[in-house]
This record gives C-alpha cells, sequence and structure tokens, in this order.
C-alpha cells in the first residue's frame, strides 16, 4: 500500500484551526480579521514548541502531514479565546485538554527522531 503525503502551509494550518473552532465551515473562506487573528498566534506557538524541542520547522511553506493535525488544534485552543471560547471540545471521557493530547500525538511521531541539534558536551 503506497501513502501519499501532501505537505501542508501557514494557509492551510490557520484555515484548519479556524474549522476546529467552528469559525470556518467545509468548503468556506476565512473573514480576514478571523484569519488575521489565528495567524497572529502561528509565530508564538512555533517558538514555544521549539524552545521545549518538541518540533523543529525550518519553514511553515512545509508543514510535515503527521504533525499538521495535532499543531492545527494547538494553535485553535491557543486562539480561542479571542472567539468567546475556552479551548477546543475534548472528545467525551477524555482525562486531557485537547491540547495535552495534541502535545503527546507530536511528542509520539517525533519521539526517537534525529533532531540534528549539536549535543552539549560536559567536560569533567
Amino acid at each position: 500500500m503506497v501513502i501519499i503525503t501532501q505537505i501542508k502551509t501557514r494557509i492551510d494550518l490557520v484555515n484548519h484551526a479556524l474549522e476546529h473552532l467552528g469559525i470556518l465551515g467545509a468548503g468556506q473562506t476565512a473573514n480576514p480579521e478571523d484569519y488575521d487573528e489565528v495567524n497572529s498566534h502561528v509565530e508564538p506557538l512555533l517558538a514555544h514548541l521549539e524552545a521545549i524541542e518538541l518540533i523543529s520547522l525550518e519553514t511553515l511553506d512545509e508543514i510535515p502531514p503527521e504533525i499538521f493535525h495535532p499543531l492545527a488544534i494547538m494553535l485553535a485552543d491557543e486562539s480561542a479565546l479571542a472567539f468567546g471560547l475556552v479551548g477546543v471540545p475534548v472528545a467525551a471521557g477524555s482525562q486531557q485538554t485537547a491540547w495535552q493530547q495534541a502535545f503527546d500525538d507530536i511528542k509520539l511521531v517525533t519521539y526517537g527522531k534525529p533532531t540534528y541539534i549539536a549535543q552539549k558536551t560536559e567536560y569533567f
């Protein structure tokens, strides 16, 4: 079986986050104000995720498909207050928030992969 992966972009990420918030329906285009509000949360979120060494993206024009959906959930959750929402709804019976579940999903697919970060050496 061949799985075709499609690289996603920042525009796809913001629109997918708007869908998770229930602001954007299937086949609709985003209101510019709504798009800009969610888009303003992209850089701080990615800076945080890179600071904790969860992900490392070279560019937002090539978001790997394996982290795209969880990243969109995190972005939606970060942007929810601007739309009067408390966050992305969680699955019934879940003990975790949507953000925590998305974090765990990204961690699961990135765990054990090379980070290409220089190892810090400590001399005795």
